[in-house]
C-alpha cells in the first residue's frame, strides 16, 4: 500500500440535504489505504446553501467513524457565489491540511466513490502520475428511470467516447496513461498532489468548467495525467443541478433532444484522427520539454469541448470499429 501521500478529500456542496449521505457514507466506508489506521480528512464546503445540508452533516458526524470532517459555511457575494468559489475554497483549505507532500482529491456532493477510490488514487499517484481523473458512472437506477430512450442514448454517447480514445491510444500513444483507460476528468473525481496543485496556483475560480481548467492547468505545466480504470464514482442522473454546463445540464439536453426526436450527432472520426495524428507530430518533434508539448498541442491540436456534430453517431461509432480493426491489424503485423 502506498504510504508516502497523505490523502485529503474537498468536496464543493449546494442544497444537497437529499445527497450528502451517500456520499459521506461512501467516504466514511473507504477502505484502509495505509498500515496504520487514519482519519480520513473532508473538507465539505457549504457554498450559499439555504436548505438542511449544514444541520444534516453535523448530525452525521458521530456516524462518521472514520472521517475527521471539517465543515466550512460561506456565503459568497452574488457575482461568485458558484462552483468555482466553492470548489477552490475547499481545495485550499485541503492544501493546508497536508501541504506539498499530501494527495488533494476532490469529488462532487452527488457523487459517490467506489469504496476503494482513496487507495485506487494513491496507487495511481505512488506509480508516477501527477494528477489522475476518475471513471464516471451515471447511477444506474436513476438512468433507467429515464426510460429506455435515455439509455439508449447514453450508451451510444459511451460508445463513441470509448472509441475515439482507443482510436487515440493507437494514433497518439501517451507512455503514461496506457489503453485500457477512460477520459474522464471531471469535478466528480480528480487527484493531484499537493505540490502539483500549489505549481499552477491552485484551482481557477471559475463559474463552470473550473475542474477542466485546472487539469488544463496541470498538463499545461508538463505534468502527468492518467485516467486508470481502477478509479471510480457514481453520479446522479439528475436533470436540475447546481451548476451551468455540468452533467445535469448535459442529462436534460439529452432528455429533451429524445423526446423531439433528434438524432445524435458527433464529431466527424476523420477530423478526431486528424487531430490525434497531428498531436504525435507534436509529441515526435525532438527536444521538446513536456511542457513545450502540452502547450503546443493546446495551441495546435486541442478538442473543442463544444464542437457541432456533423456525423450521425452510428456512422460514426461503424467507422470508427472498422478503423481500428485496420489499425490493429497493421500494428498486429508489425
Amino acid at each position: 500500500m502506498p504510504h508516502s501521500l497523505s490523502p485529503v478529500v474537498a468536496v464543493p456542496a449546494r442544497n444537497e440535504e437529499q445527497r450528502l449521505p451517500d456520499l459521506l457514507f461512501a467516504l466514511d466506508r473507504q477502505i484502509p489505504w495505509s498500515d496504520r489506521r487514519e482519519l480520513l480528512p473532508v473538507v465539505l464546503v457549504l457554498n450559499n446553501t439555504t436548505d438542511g445540508s449544514a444541520a444534516l452533516a453535523r448530525e452525521m458526524m458521530p456516524q462518521l467513524t472514520n472521517l475527521d470532517l471539517m465543515l466550512v459555511e460561506v456565503n459568497f457575494d452574488q457575482s461568485c457565489a458558484h462552483v468555482g468559489s466553492a470548489r477552490r475554497m475547499a481545495m485550499e483549505n485541503a492544501y493546508a491540511l497536508v501541504g506539498d507532500t499530501g494527495a488533494i482529491m476532490t469529488t462532487d456532493a452527488d457523487a459517490v466513490p467506489s469504496h476503494d477510490w482513496v487507495l485506487q488514487n494513491l496507487v495511481a499517484l505512488s506509480r508516477g502520475a501527477d494528477i489522475v481523473g476518475g471513471r464516471i458512472i451515471g447511477d444506474p437506477r436513476e438512468e433507467a428511470a429515464l426510460g429506455q430512450g435515455f439509455i439508449d442514448r447514453a450508451g451510444k454517447y459511451a460508445r463513441y467516447s470509448a472509441l475515439c480514445d482507443e482510436l487515440a491510444s493507437l494514433v497518439d500513444p501517451v507512455v503514461h496513461d496506457p489503453w485500457p483507460r477512460h477520459q474522464d476528468h471531471t469535478g466528480g473525481s480528480i487527484a493531484l498532489r499537493g505540490d502539483v496543485y500549489r505549481a499552477v496556483g491552485g484551482l481557477p475560480a471559475m463559474p463552470f468548467r473550473e475542474d477542466i481548467a485546472l487539469v488544463t492547468a496541470v498538463v499545461r505545466a508538463g505534468s502527468r495525467l492518467v485516467h486508470p480504470m481502477e478509479v471510480s464514482v457514481t453520479v446522479s442522473a439528475r436533470t436540475v443541478g447546481r451548476a451551468p454546463g455540468g452533467m445535469a445540464d448535459c442529462v436534460r439536453n439529452w432528455m429533451e433532444d429524445e423526446a423531439a426526436g433528434r438524432q445524435i450527432m458527433v464529431e466527424s472520426p476523420d477530423i478526431v484522427e486528424a487531430r490525434l495524428l497531428m498531436r504525435h507530430a507534436i509529441r515526435s518533434r525532438p527536444g521538446r520539454t513536456s511542457s513545450e508539448i502540452a502547450r503546443a498541442i493546446e495551441e495546435e491540436a486541442a478538442s473543442d469541448l463544444d464542437v457541432i456534430g456533423t456525423v450521425p453517431i452510428e456512422t460514426a461509432i461503424d467507422h470508427l470499429a472498422h478503423r481500428l480493426s485496420d489499425l490493429k491489424v497493421v500494428t498486429n503485423a508489425a
